[in-house]
């Protein structure tokens, strides 16, 4: 199981994470990931570019799951 926490208060994330930490050597996996909405976003919109490119021609497809981890 994979849960993501938005945390908008830096103490209470640094209390979360000290708690999961001591889970770690049961098998609990701390990933941290900083993407920003604006990274989403822009990486949403450059997807859309490369559909219109391949609708036109101009870019050969590729693997849809290639595609997907990107967005």
């Amino acid at each position: 199981m994979q849960i993501a926490i938005n945390f908008k208060n830096d103490e209470i994330a640094k209390k979360v994470l000290w708690i999961l930490e001591h889970f770690q050597k049961d098998g609990v996996e701390i990933i941290e990931i900083e993407n920003t909405e604006t990274e989403i976003l822009n990486n949403f919109q450059e997807g859309l570019r490369e559909v219109k490119l391949i609708k036109n021609q101009q870019l050969k497809s590729r693997a849809v799951e290639e595609f997907l981890n990107e967005l």
